[in-house]
């Protein structure tokens, strides 16, 4: 982004928020640097994760009467990386975690009946934008944190739990983990799909205080500037957990991504 650009967005931000705005924005952006708790920089990154959204619909010219893409389209078929996971129920039940303000799941499949709840603790915010640029979105989503699942859905709830570049951004992942697989059904599946070393990748500004990342041995291991945890060996009597690198299409190209399927083991 050019000086003239960011002096731009600047403006912006400080006639839209005030200073105050300014100050989160400017601290999600180099708080890794600055002795701040991590209720500051949390606050900060929900400003700056508004902030994207708010800025993501703009660029595209909302409000317009026809929206596309997949976010928006009723017959969109649902990926097939999620498909494969399903199980063989004709009426499946998939609970979207840290889906934002729009889904980014198909919500089509050939012979199912597909039922998609969405997720997200910064729904509140998600929602004023919405309002902002008049969208009304096919699924809604509602405000709930990943590491709370449990205080709304019952244990063995949904079919398939999809989380996509969103669990590293949570306060307690690993947490957040164990919360997801406790509401899937025994048997099925957890889907992770994030970037690796995220934490690394944005230098620990705002919500990047967590890397994901993938052994040697194939293991799939979360990490933050103080601590390590490899998740497939700590909770081999709950799942059986595999990740693996995968390129997939992103802005700019192909991009490398972290798949990590959870398959929850059957009580017996």
């Amino acid at each position: 982004m050019s000086i003239v650009n960011k002096l731009r967005t600047a403006l912006g931000i400080l006639r839209e928020g005030g200073f105050g705005e300014m100050a989160l924005i400017t601290i999600a952006q180099f708080g890794r640097y600055l002795p701040l708790n991590a209720e500051i920089k949390r606050k900060a990154g929900v400003r700056s994760e508004a902030r994207f959204w708010d800025e993501y619909f703009k660029e595209r010219g909302f409000p317009k009467p026809n929206p596309s893409g997949i976010r928006f389209d009723p017959d969109a078929l649902l990926q097939p990386r999620v498909v494969s996971l399903l199980p063989i129920d004709t009426e499946v039940r998939i609970l979207d975690v840290g889906a934002g303000p729009i889904t980014c799941l198909g919500k089509k499949v050939q012979g199912k009946k597909v039922i998609i709840t969405a997720i997200d603790p910064l729904a509140d915010e998600y929602d004023r934008i919405l309002n902002k640029y008049q969208i009304e979105p096919l699924v809604r989503t509602k405000k709930l944190a990943a590491e709370e699942l449990t205080t709304l859905f019952q244990s063995n709830s949904f079919d398939l739990v999809y989380a996509r570049n969103c669990i590293d951004h949570a306060f307690d992942p690993e947490k957040a983990i164990l919360e997801m697989v406790d509401v899937v059904k025994n048997g099925d599946y957890v889907l992770l799909e994030h970037f690796p070393n995220e934490a690394e990748n944005e230098n620990f500004r705002g919500f990047h205080q967590w890397n994901f990342l993938m052994d040697a041995n194939g293991d799939f291991l979360i990490q933050s500037s103080l601590s390590s945890v490899n998740m497939t060996r700590k909770y081999t009597d709950l799942a059986t957990i595999t990740c693996e690198m995968v390129k997939d299409s992103g802005a700019g190209g192909q991009v490398d991504w972290l798949i990590t399927r959870i398959q929850k083991r059957c009580a017996t």
